[in-house]
């Protein structure tokens, strides 16, 4: 009898003692998961807060990178306005560079026109009455021939009609006054009046001597200078594109596109263009290494 006390005795401790092993596992467990929950929920929060941080400076990133563009595009969009008003410009000044001289010669004087005018006037004396019957001749200066003949009507008035338009000389004899020989280039309209007064002798009249030291070969190499002058600024135009492409120096920029300004491409259009490109550059100068780049 005593020998199955004590075997229940033993099983009732060995399953007492398994029992509380099974509570202990239970809570060890317990404790363990616990501890890997709170280890999880801290590895989350802390890889929440890298990606929040990551996304910020991507957005960061990403406005930075769209405000350069912007900048760039503003840049490009300026450096082609520069360089189709200097394109303009070295095209007005080849145009002017290309034009025949004989036709500058011809915007400055009549010389070699093709056209025909009339040659009229009027004689006077001293005191402003007509002189009738004056002796009229006219003459190709270049050739000596002699191409009319006529007097003075009663109003002291000569006309020749039809007459080409090169230097001529007309000469006005009287007896008893002295001779007048003007040589003119006919324009068309009436000459200037013709004074005779009493007396004997020539009086040369040569209104083609006396030009305020301006003459065709003076026009025409203005406008060779203006063509040049035209043609150099407009490659500096381009220069100053190719320097707002490349947004090294900002200043050197402007100062070329400023020079630029008097290619005159389009007498006012290309100017235009060249200033509106000036205009974005100040926009867009923080790209510009020597301002605000890297």
């Amino acid at each position: 009898m005593m020998a199955d006390d004590s075997d229940f005795d033993e099983r009732r401790e060995a399953l007492k003692a398994r029992v509380q092993a099974q509570i202990e596992a239970s809570k060890e467990a317990k404790l363990e998961r616990q501890q890997n929950a709170s280890e999880e929920l801290v590895v989350d929060e802390s890889d929440l807060n890298d990606a929040i941080a990551q996304a910020n400076e991507e957005f960061n990133e990403h406005m930075a990178s769209m405000e350069n563009a912007n900048a760039s595009q503003l840049r490009t969009l300026a450096a082609s306005l520069i360089l189709v008003g200097s394109i303009l410009g070295m095209a007005s000044g080849g145009l002017i560079l290309q034009g025949n001289p004989a036709d500058l010669i011809n915007a400055f004087s009549v010389i070699g026109n093709d056209e025909s005018v009339d040659v009229s006037g009027i004689v006077l004396e001293p005191d402003g009455s007509a002189v009738a019957d004056v002796n009229v001749e006219l003459m190709n200066v270049d050739s000596g021939e002699v191409i009319g003949l006529t007097t003075t009507d009663s109003n002291g008035y000569f006309w020749f009609k039809s007459i080409d338009v090169t230097e001529l000389q007309l000469t006005f004899t009287l007896d008893g006054h002295t001779t007048v020989e003007r040589i003119f280039i006919p324009d068309g309209a009436q000459i200037k009046p013709i004074t005779l007064r009493e007396g004997t002798g020539t009086v040369v009249e040569n209104e083609i001597v006396s030009r305020d030291g301006w003459n065709t070969e003076n026009a025409v190499a203005l406008s060779t200078a203006v063509g040049v002058l035209t043609v150099l600024t407009g490659l500096i135009g381009v220069q100053s594109a190719v320097e707002a492409r490349r947004a090294k120096r900002y200043r050197r920029t402007q100062y070329l596109a400023g020079l630029a300004l008097f290619s005159r491409g389009l007498i006012i259009f290309g100017p235009a263009l060249i200033l509106a490109g000036m205009m974005l550059l100040m926009k867009s100068r923080d790209q510009f290494s020597d301002v605000g780049g890297e």
